[in-house]
């Protein structure tokens, strides 16, 4: 191929370069955002009023670094049985994962997304403590203490 041949081409090499470089850096770095800072505070878990052994827990996630996403939770509790949850439509669903923005807060609170522990002694009472572990996907486990209380107004 002529010289000249080679110069017509280089403006659309340079172009498919300049492409593919922005289009790696979407896909890799845009994604990742650094890793995750979790900060849990204000967990509290709450008795159920209406099922013996059985509690709701809500806290609040703060994450200053990349995202992350809440994948399981476990108390230390002999058989107890935590769930990650969320009210839709006026119903709490079981979900698989919580996604925790990255420089942002989720808030699990009544009446929308929180964590529901099953198999409690059915003779536990308000003020028994718990160790609360968080697994996250990336910033792997957290631990909290809790302790139980009695629902507001009861």
């Amino acid at each position: 191929m002529p010289r000249s041949a080679d110069l017509r081409f280089r403006p659309i090499i340079a172009a498919l370069l300049a492409v593919s470089a922005i289009a790696s850096l979407l896909a890799g770095g845009g994604c990742s955002s650094g890793e995750p800072k979790i900060r849990i505070e204000a967990p509290s878990a709450e008795l159920s009023p209406v099922f013996l052994g059985v509690a709701s827990v809500y806290l609040t996630i703060r994450n200053e670094g990349g995202r992350d996403d809440l994948l399981a939770a476990s108390v230390s509790v002999p058989q107890a049985l935590v769930e990650l949850h969320d009210v839709r439509d006026r119903r709490m669903v079981k979900v698989e994962h919580i996604r925790i923005p990255s420089r942002g807060a989720v808030e699990l609170k009544p009446g929308g997304m929180h964590l529901m522990v099953y198999n409690l002694p059915r003779d536990l009472q308000a003020g028994a403590e718990a160790l609360l572990t968080l697994r996250f996907e990336r910033s792997g486990e957290h631990r909290v203490p809790l302790r139980l209380v009695n629902p507001a107004g009861s």
